[in-house]
Order: C-alpha cells, then sequence, then structure tokens
C-alpha cells in the first residue's frame, strides 16, 4: 500500500473528497435557538481552510423536542437553510466537501450542557420555548 493513500482522492456514493481526511462532527454547543453562529463558521472553516477533505458539521437535531441542550443545532426549520448554506458555501469554496449529522436526544434532551454538570436544565427565561421543548423517546421505560 502506497504510504500516500491518506492524501489521494477517494470517492463514495458519487462524492470524491480531495483526500481521506475527515473531521468527525464535534458538539460546539454554540447556536442559538437552533442556528449556527459565526463561531460554526470559523470552527468548520478552520478544517476545511487546513485542507481536510470532508468536514461533518456537528449533531444537528432535527426537531425542537430532540435537542439535548442550550446551544444545538437545528435543522427543524426552513429558517435554517440559508445559515447552513453559508457555512456550506464557504466550506466548498476551500474544496472540502461538507457533511452533517443528524441527531435527536431522545430521553437525554432538556439537559445542562456537560461543563455545566450534565443535569436536567430547569426552566429560565433564556429558553423561550420551554413547552415545545418536551423530551420524547422511543419508551416511557427508562433504560
Amino acid at each position: 500500500m502506497s504510504d500516500k493513500l491518506l492524501f489521494s482522492p477517494m470517492t463514495i456514493r458519487g462524492v470524491t473528497l480531495k483526500n481521506r481526511i475527515v473531521v468527525p462532527p464535534m458538539h460546539q454547543y454554540s447556536a442559538e435557538k437552533g442556528f449556527p453562529t459565526d463561531w460554526h463558521l470559523m470552527n468548520a472553516g478552520k478544517f476545511a481552510v487546513g485542507g481536510a477533505g470532508l468536514v461533518i458539521v456537528e449533531s444537528t437535531k432535527v426537531e425542537r423536542r430532540g435537542c439535548g441542550t442550550i446551544g444545538d443545532l437545528g435543522i427543524w426549520d426552513d429558517k435554517f437553510i440559508a445559515p447552513l448554506s453559508r457555512l456550506v458555501g464557504f466550506i466548498k469554496q476551500q474544496s472540502a466537501v461538507a457533511g452533517i449529522q443528524l441527531g435527536h436526544s431522545g430521553r437525554k434532551a432538556r439537559a445542562s450542557r456537560p461543563w455545566e454538570g450534565d443535569r436536567p436544565l430547569e426552566r429560565t427565561a433564556e429558553i423561550e420555548d420551554w413547552d415545545a421543548w418536551t423530551p420524547v423517546a422511543p419508551s416511557a421505560i427508562a433504560p
């Protein structure tokens, strides 16, 4: 095997990566009401600028009830398209491929951020849509 395989192109289901360097999704907890911020552009963008072939954006929640904590990215409304497109556009400008991890926290939703103790959140004025954020899971039986 060639010692340069890491830097060779690879095609997966019709999508060609310029190399085999993949940035995995990493929770950043930096979204505002589900919307990506400049933090996301800078964080994902630095990996694309650095030469990664594929940059996977953090776990992005498919519905509000699926948000694990404050700061989760969302994709449950068309309002998220433009801000996410900005992020994807920048990644593509760097000749990288943008990926996204879709997620739903289920029973683990509505918890504090890990550095805040990873405990259930309490209702505060900061969370304007508390009632729309009722955790759901596939079963009422806790694991």
